[in-house]
């Protein structure tokens, strides 16, 4: 059982990064319906462990943008979330998923945030969450975020991590630049 495990973790790992390396479409999206695929490849898990979902983002523009790598960071970010609620002692786990257009300084960008009252994330490891191999789960392979903020890198992205420490949650946020926008529906 043992070879067959670390064999199995071994092609997932290797699957993973041939999905990273994956070559840079942009596509007119709608990103709420992005959004809701993310929540439905997680369904299963997060009916499973009764994860309650809440959706703070309405209507969004149809945007330019790399669905492939959008789709690989939020599946990525909404399973991380889960996991973060396994074993912590309260009585309602909930993920809160926003996204708006904001205005910053170079420009309009869709912020995205995934947002847990999990566990949360010590202050020494906010910025090591990202570095590859790091890991807190006992069953991790550290591979996720790291490859989450390559692919939000390559859309000229960031993905940082914010947390008040153990035992507050955690959030998420993504923000990449919008590019053209197209009709608004």
């Amino acid at each position: 059982l043992f070879p067959y495990t670390t064999l199995f973790r071994s092609e997932v790992v290797a699957t993973q990064q041939s999905y990273a390396s994956a070559s840079h479409v942009v596509e007119s999206l709608k990103v709420d319906e992005l959004l809701d695929d993310a929540l439905r490849m997680n369904a299963g898990s997060l009916t499973r462990h009764k994860v309650e979902v809440v959706k703070r983002f309405g209507e969004l523009p149809v945007l330019s943008l790399d669905r492939h790598r959008l789709l690989q960071i939020l599946v990525n970010l909404i399973s991380n979330a889960k996991h973060a609620m396994n074993g912590v002692p309260h009585q309602s786990p909930c993920i809160t998923l926003g996204a708006a257009l904001v205005d910053d300084a170079q420009g309009c960008v869709l912020r995205i945030t995934v947002a847990d009252n999990g566990g949360g994330i010590a202050p020494e490891n906010l910025t090591r969450v990202f570095a590859h191999g790091f890991t807190t789960r006992k069953d991790g392979h550290g591979f996720g975020l790291h490859s989450c903020v390559l692919a939000a890198q390559e859309m000229g992205g960031t993905l940082t991590a914010h947390s008040d420490g153990l035992g507050h949650g955690a959030t998420f946020t993504l923000e990449i630049p919008t590019g053209t926008l197209e009709n608004p529906r």
